[in-house]
This record gives structure tokens, sequence and C-alpha cells, in this order.
């Protein structure tokens, strides 16, 4: 018995031992990889930062926000759109103010794509499809679809930077606005998240202004990581588009699966609040990429350059 459990200490102790070693080794190669790939690593975590303040800070302001004014279902969402679309703002001023504004066009195209994919993904992971055949939705859905062809369609025609682009890009989305405002109603108050029911237009502004803090914070050193890579390591302008629009993607997934979580469960089968919202934090969110963020970056990266 004495023997047994002196072999069980022995085996215990071999396994800690195993297990500092592997923590070791990976504490090593994290070391290695961040020497190696410094640059990346920061493009990277800045990235993170910048999602993560956008999911923490900016949507909570709105939530507070929209709770003291009410706003309804299709308001929030395109608020919430907006919101997201800091990132991209972000990674596309960075850029031109850096030199590589391609890197930042690239993240626009990626961004809209993947929001996409990210949008059905909650939509059939909460099994919302159908709600998407409702005729109030099209003019929504024909948006939301422009906001891939147009950026696809303006590479394979080589259509690059100028202020022509720009001003026909912000006409767009004048477009946008004023026929969903023909063709939309604003509808009733939203349900809101827990703990947001007393929100306050003071409190949530504060949330904002300290979300948008951290993001220029962290977009200063996004934009300089991201400029080192593709003059200094010769990664494709390319390939760091699309790592960043699959990085700062990832805070519209979290702001579609918080409206199907606070809508949840419908009211009635003809309940289509939390769908409106999702595809108006979409589509908005797309629209502002392409309509309002592009041909802004474009501008300053114009006035920079000439």
């Amino acid at each position: 018995m004495f023997t047994k459990r002196i072999n069980q200490k022995k085996a215990r102790k071999s396994h800690e031992e195993f297990f500092f070693l592997v923590l070791m080794c990976m504490f090593v190669y994290l070391l290695f990889f961040v020497s190696m790939y410094k640059d990346l690593s920061i493009l990277v975590f800045s990235a993170a930062v910048i999602v993560g303040a956008v999911r923490y800070l900016l949507i909570p302001g709105i939530g507070k926000i929209g709770a003291a004014l009410k706003f309804s279902a299709k308001i929030r969402g395109q608020m919430i759109g907006y919101a997201t679309s800091v990132p991209e703002f972000t990674v596309l001023v960075a850029g031109a103010l850096n030199g590589v504004f391609s890197a930042g066009m690239w993240n626009i195209a990626a961004s809209n794509i993947v929001n996409w994919v990210l949008f059905l993904f909650t939509v059939f992971a909460f099994r919302q499809q159908l709600d998407l055949k409702n005729h109030m939705f099209v003019d929504e859905l024909v948006f939301g679809i422009l906001s891939v062809v147009i950026p696809l369609l303006m590479f394979a025609a080589g259509i690059g930077t100028g202020y022509a682009t720009a001003a026909g890009l912000l006409g767009f989305f004048v477009l946008y606005k004023v026929l969903d405002k023909r063709l939309n109603k604003a509808g009733k108050p939203a349900p809101l998240p827990p703990g947001l029911e007393n929100g306050t237009v003071l409190g949530g502004s504060l949330l904002l202004l300290i979300g948008i803090g951290v993001v220029l914070f962290a977009g200063n050193f996004l934009g300089n990581s991201a400029g080192a890579l593709i003059t200094q390591l010769n990664v494709p302008d390319w390939a760091v588009g699309w790592i960043l629009g699959l990085v700062t993607s990832v805070c519209e997934l979290a702001s579609f699966i918080e409206i199907y979580r606070m809508h949840k469960p419908k009211d009635s089968p003809t309940h289509y609040k939390d769908t409106q919202e999702a595809l108006d934090a979409l589509v908005a969110s797309n629209i502002a990429n392409l309509g309002l963020i592009l041909p802004l970056g474009m501008i300053i990266y114009l006035l920079i350059a000439g």
C-alpha cells in the first residue's frame, strides 16, 4: 500500500513535470513567434483590442442611449452596424496615413464578405432563415448584396483610388439612406438587453467616448504594423486585408448573436424584429464600409499622397 502511494506520487510528479515542460515549450514558441513575426503579432493584437472595444464599450454605449431615447429595432440595428464599422474605419485611415491604402481596400471587401457569411451563420444557428423570405426585407437584402458586388467589380475593373471614385461611393451611401428612410418606418421601441432598462444618454455617451479612444489608440499601432508587413516583409496587400477583415468582423458576429439573444423567445410567429435588427446591423455596417469609410479613406490618402 505504501509502495503504491509512492508510485502514485512519482506518477503525479512526472505528469506535473511534463505539463510544466509543455507550458515552457509553448511559451518559448510564443516568444519565438513574436520575435520573428513582431509586426504580424502587433497587427492581430491591435485588431483584437479594437474588436474588444467595440464589443464591450461601443455596443453597450449604444444600448444605453437606445434605452434612453427608445430606439426602434431598425434604428438600433443601424447604430450597432455603424459602431461595428469603427475597426474598418480605423484600419483604413491608419493605412492611408502610412501610405498603404491598398490593404485597407481589401479589408473593406473582405469584411463585407465575411460579415454576410457570419450573418447567415447566425440566422441559421437561431433557425430564423424563413424570416428572410419576408418582402419587407427586400431593400435591405438588395443593398446588402450590392455592398459585396460593388467592391469586387471595382477590383475586377481595375478602379483605383480617385476623387471621382470617392464621390461615387459617397453618393451610393446617400442613396441608401434616402431609400431606406422612404421605404421603411422606424417602428416601436426595441426590447432592451438585460441590465440596460435604465440606460441614460450620459452613461452611453461615456462608454462611446472611451471606446472610440481605445480604438484610435490601438489603430495607430495597427496601421504601423500593416505598413511594415507590406513594405518590409513583402506580404501581399490582399493577404493583409483579408487577415484584418477576418479579425475585425468578429464584433459583427458578436452583435448578431447578441441581437438574437435579446429577442429570444419570439412573442409570436410574425415577430421579425430580431431579424430586422440583425439585418439592419449587417447592411448598415457593409454600406458604411463601402459608401462612407472607403471614400473618406481615399480622400485622406489622396491628400497625403498629393
